[in-house]
């Protein structure tokens, strides 16, 4: 049970401006503008709510009336990686285009970013608590997520690139190393300081996945301080708006992504020979659990092939590791901080 005695929810928190940027495709339509609705009412109302959508996309019909429209180029990483010229306030407020946030929302993460000195605050999304047993079994198959004890935090990365997560936190807010991308409150400091533009790589890969991660434990890596939510109200409508990955190649590029994630922000950043070792381990450990998911994966959409680009995708992501192109691009933890 999560105590929220931790928080002091009814203490009057000192608030700074922020500025709203919402990703869009423009196309969630009704789940856009329960957003927008939900952004005006607001306790502590955004400065400006500022629409990033792709040049040759159309603008939204949905409206509030205050919202401004900035063009950019498509991608999960490019519509998140940008200079925010517009953002002229000290906080950036970053949303997907289908949630609903409780008026009291932004006034309950700024509570938190002050209780708990955090530079970066983010909801919990998604509940683990509620699961079932064999619900946790496959999801821990297809991509390593697993319950953990109370240790006073909420999300840990791990050898393997998965995670884990607190299956009983004992306070209302925790810090983390890595969360979901639908909502997350962050000073525009820390944002600039981790030069996520950087990691633009994953937008070539016609499998967006894990950016999320990325984002959140390049921060927690450079010193700053990412804080969880456990109770927030936020609701994720989920609009399916984003990529469709052909299913024929979504094995191969997942195993390829899989492998360069692990490789760039685990395995490369170790020094010690013996923590290679173990982090190798518990990869190859992921990836051979992971075959008894493929034979479902295999099953469910009809593809044979997957039972090859499983293992070719892997060797993909080992090539494209060691590739010109790759080593053109800064190490994952180039701007850390002395």
């Amino acid at each position: 049970m999560v105590e929220t005695r931790n928080l002091k929810p009814e203490a009057s928190c000192s608030t700074r401006d922020y500025c709203v940027a919402i990703r869009t495709l423009g196309t969630a339509g009704e789940k856009y503008q329960t957003l927008l609705d939900s952004l005006v009412a607001q306790t502590l109302p955004p400065k400006k709510i500022l629409v990033y959508i792709p040049y040759g996309y159309q603008a939204p019909k949905e409206t509030v009336g205050v919202e401004q429209i900035v063009r950019c180029e498509k991608g999960m990483v490019a519509q998140r990686s940008l200079p925010f010229d517009e953002v002229d306030s000290e906080y950036i407020l970053f949303c997907d285009d289908d949630l609903y946030l409780p008026p009291d929302y932004v006034e309950k993460m700024f509570c938190g970013l002050e209780e708990y000195d955090g530079d970066c605050i983010v909801p919990q999304v998604y509940k683990h608590a509620g699961e079932s047993w064999r619900m946790k079994c496959l999801v821990y198959l297809n991509n390593s997520s697993s319950a953990r004890k109370d240790d006073g935090w909420a999300n840990k990365v791990k050898r393997d690139a998965g995670f884990s997560y607190n299956s009983n936190p004992s306070k209302l807010v925790m810090p983390t190393q890595t969360a979901a991308f639908a909502s997350l409150l962050c000073k525009k400091s820390a944002y600039q300081a981790i030069h996520f533009e950087d990691e633009r790589w994953l937008d070539t890969f016609s499998f967006a996945s894990m950016d999320d991660q990325l984002f959140y434990y390049k921060l927690y890596l450079q010193g700053y301080r990412v804080l969880m939510h456990y109770d927030t109200g936020i609701l994720h409508l989920d609009a399916k708006a984003g990529v469709r990955v052909n299913v024929r190649k979504r094995m191969f590029f997942k195993k390829k992504l899989l492998y360069t994630i692990w490789y760039r922000t685990i395995y490369s950043l170790k020094k010690d020979r013996s923590e290679k070792f173990l982090c190798g381990l518990a990869f190859a450990w992921r990836n051979l659990l992971g075959i008894v998911a493929l034979m479902g994966d295999t099953i469910r959409f009809k593809q044979p092939i997957y039972l090859i680009d499983y293992f070719r995708g892997l060797y993909t992501g080992y090539q494209y590791v060691h590739s010109e192109d790759y080593k053109r691009i800064p190490s994952f933890d180039a701007y850390i901080r002395e």
